[in-house]
């Protein structure tokens, strides 16, 4: 399974770095509240820490959204990338479980425990060899 679409692992990257733009990076540098509301985050009494700490992530996201586009063309950096991609991923997993067994966050956060399980398992086919 790891690597069995490696040929397009830069053509990956590139849909990577532009699904982590929209739905991670932008909204929460742009509307990061209204962004957490939409994943059924109680934000009635936001503080500005919690505004701030939302665009820091946001920030974080989109840097390395751009970096996929980057990547994509280096295939020597390729390696590094899909295992920082991967690594994220997997502390994404425990943070929603997490977050699940504690039942400290929405429904639609454990519901995300898929995606990330998802993103790693396709992650892994696109892995450069």
């Amino acid at each position: 399974m790891i690597g069995i679409w490696s040929s397009y692992a830069d053509i990956y990257l590139i849909i990577t770095g532009i699904a982590m733009l929209v739905a991670f990076g932008l909204p929460l540098i742009l509307v990061p509240m209204r962004w957490a509301s939409l994943f059924r985050w109680d934000v009635s009494q936001p503080g500005n820490l919690v505004i701030f700490l939302g665009r820091s992530l946001g920030i974080f996201i989109t840097v390395i959204a751009l970096y996929a586009f980057r990547v994509s063309q280096i295939p020597s950096a390729m390696p590094f990338f899909f295992e920082l991609m991967l690594w994220t991923f997997v502390g994404m997993i425990l943070l929603h479980v997490y977050g699940a067994i504690r039942k400290i966050q929405p429904v639609t956060e454990t519901i995300e425990i898929g995606l990330w399980v998802i993103l790693c398992l396709v992650t892994l086919c696109f892995y450069p060899l």
